[in-house]
């Protein structure tokens, strides 16, 4: 698309972009998609909030097809419109006639999230700046939309907490809401004092989290999360050792600060490394506890953020020294995202997949798409910035990414593989289990090569698609 008619867009729609990407309109699809690929490869498995999750995913789909057709026709987008309310009435079919849902509910749902959705999106680019491509924020909104609908339906369910995984996600759920409410109140009263942020904190902390999550479980969450770890020897090894894994990463970022060095693109994929070390292990020995840990950590980023951004004592100012030896040339608006996005693009196959956990609290039976981040960001995006870095000399056509970096990315992730069968970690590989590793990682490592967005957001989602 000509750069003209881009920048026109974005000044007809006040969106402010990040500079040093291209629109990524294609990363728009990629979310919706990957939740309506699983639930047509899971139909078995799918509880009732999955199904009712996946149509307001077709319905995302559809608001994205909308935001691609008003940027190519270089169009104003509108919140109410003749559009949304077609895909009000489409996605009220689905609900009536496969979920056998009333139609004053069906297309609440429907019109409810096509709202917030572009409500989202334009604050996104329009507030946020220069933090998002089109893509990306179309991603993070849509992700939003998708997380607070399937809360809501969630938290209204009766079998709320039948298994560790329903208490967990209860857990997560309820923390993220209460986190993203004080951001909220924080952006609309302009709080920025030390100790007017810390009472607003309190109070809208302990109405939306501790309280709620007390009446639910009966008990105070903290307490339950480490009754699991007390309660089960391995579990309580597995948290030692994911405990040192992040005093190694806090001493990285700790010694960087102190040297006031800024971190080369090498030194940032240690942190990759560490990630691949702390989920391997807890996906085959725990994989509900790390599901539940990757929530609580990501809870904990925003929260370290917001802290940073307003320059709260007393961490904000070491978070912001953080942030300059760290960011990168994607860190170009007002936050820094990269962290955000190694943990979102590790975890988001284990958020996303139906039922992640088997009985044995193991991912062994469904590993090989849960492996899809650690797969494409922590081995094989880690490989190919090492491999080009070091080695590179043949770049590809209008990128700066070279073709060593891109077989290195390639070589990597299969040679992880292979590593992960020769261990009996994937013990149950078919022949067709191998034909899609080798798609998924070729064209996951052609993405890595090709794109300008943020690879650790968008490449788990491709791997994902090919390999669930």
């Amino acid at each position: 698309m000509p750069q003209k008619i881009l920048e026109e867009f974005y000044l007809k729609n006040n969106f402010s972009v990040r500079p040093n990407g291209s629109q990524g309109l294609w990363a728009l699809f990629l979310l919706p998609i990957t939740l309506i690929v699983s639930s047509l490869s899971h139909p078995i498995i799918l509880t009732p909030t999955y199904k009712l999750t996946t149509v307001i995913a077709f319905a995302l789909l559809c608001n994205s097809v909308y935001v691609v057709v008003k940027c190519l026709n270089n169009e104003r987008l509108k919140i109410i419109n003749v559009w949304m309310l077609i895909i009000a009435f489409i996605t009220g079919c689905l609900f009536n006639v496969w979920l056998q849902k009333g139609w004053g509910f069906a297309i609440a749902s429907g019109l409810g999230c096509s709202v917030f959705f572009l409500k989202c999106f334009k604050f996104l680019l329009g507030t946020l700046t220069e933090s998002f491509t089109l893509g990306e924020a179309g991603l993070t909104a849509q992700g939003l939309t998708l997380f607070i609908y399937s809360t809501v339906l969630n938290l209204n369910n009766p079998n709320l907490l039948r298994s560790n995984m329903q208490i967990s996600t209860v857990i997560i759920q309820i923390g993220l809401l209460g986190i993203i409410t004080l951001a909220y109140v924080l952006y609309k009263f302009n709080i920025r004092q030390p100790k007017a942020f810390y009472l607003t904190a309190i109070v809208t902390l302990t109405i939306t989290i501790i309280v709620p999550l007390h009446v639910i479980l009966g008990q105070s969450p903290v307490l339950w999360i480490f009754g699991q770890v007390l309660g089960d020897v391995l579990l309580l090894k597995l948290f030692a050792y994911w405990t040192l894994c992040i005093a190694v990463a806090i001493l990285a970022v700790s010694n960087q600060i102190y040297y006031a060095k800024r971190a080369s693109t090498s030194t940032r994929k240690v942190f990759h490394v560490l990630a691949v070390l702390v989920y391997v292990p807890g996906l085959y020995f725990r994989c509900s506890f790390l599901y539940l840990a990757s929530g609580v950590v990501l809870g904990v980023f925003f929260v370290l953020e917001i802290l940073r951004l307003l320059s709260i004592p007393p961490l904000g100012s070491r978070l912001q020294d953080g942030y300059i030896v760290f960011s990168d040339d994607k860190d170009t608006g007002l936050l820094a995202l990269t962290p955000i996005y190694l943990l979102v693009g590790i975890s988001l196959p284990i958020w996303l997949h139906p039922s992640p956990c088997d009985v044995t609290d193991s991912a062994q039976f469904g590993l090989l798409p849960l492996l899809s981040g650690l797969l494409s960001i922590g081995i094989g995006d880690t490989s190919a910035s090492y491999i080009g870095s070091n080695f590179g000399k043949f770049k590809w056509k209008d990128s700066l990414k070279t073709i060593e970096g891109t077989l290195g990315c390639v070589l990597s992730q299969l040679g992880f593989v292979y590593l992960l069968f020769y261990l009996g970690v994937l013990w149950f590989l078919t022949f067709e289990h191998v034909i899609r590793i080798v798609i998924a990682v070729i064209v996951g490592s052609l993405v890595e090569a090709k794109t300008t967005q943020i690879d650790n957001l968008v490449l788990p989602l491709v791997m994902y698609i090919i390999l669930v």
